[in-house]
């Protein structure tokens, strides 16, 4: 039976596996750009360890049988005062292992954490996904989630425009 619940210590290490997987999908689609530093998951860990208690900020995992099969994380931060609405709650990650993808853990997942940016009264939800991430993007926009923005990127190296 599966059980979404908020992340402990003991859930770290299969976090940190979870997300080196999620990583190695986003360096699939772009090498360069999501390229993890060499120790990305010892301070994966180590940002997860610090964070375990903070009030404005959630992993919630999907368990079952005792195994971690995905998870979701996300945080709330302020706009600057020059805007109306404030409040902001990030999506920041979401994987659910290729077995648990057609069985609406991802679904009750991004509940668990909107519920809980729901409650702590945010104003807005935001997430940034690659667009070539086609099942990312149906599935986002399947959540009620709008194209908001386009976020342009060039190597800092690269050769100057004239």
């Amino acid at each position: 039976m599966l059980m979404i619940r908020a992340y402990t210590p003991e859930d770290i290490a299969a976090l940190v596996r979870h997300k080196a997987r999620l990583t190695s999908q986003h360096t699939a689609l772009d090498p360069d750009y999501y390229a993890p530093s060499p120790d990305a998951d010892e301070a994966f860990g180590n940002y997860l360890q610090k964070r375990v208690n903070d009030a404005d900020f959630k992993v919630f995992v999907a368990k079952e049988g005792g195994n971690c099969v995905g998870y979701v994380m996300g945080w709330i931060e302020q706009r600057p005062p020059l805007y109306l609405k404030r409040r902001v709650g990030y999506l920041s990650n979401i994987f659910v292992d290729e077995a648990h993808q057609k069985k609406q853990v991802g679904a009750q997942l991004y509940r668990a954490l909107e519920t809980w940016f729901q409650e702590r009264k945010v104003d807005y939800i935001e997430i940034r996904a690659d667009a070539r991430n086609s099942a990312a993007m149906k599935s986002f926009k399947k959540y009620g989630f709008k194209e908001l923005s386009v976020t342009f990127y060039k190597d800092a190296r690269a050769d100057r425009c004239e």
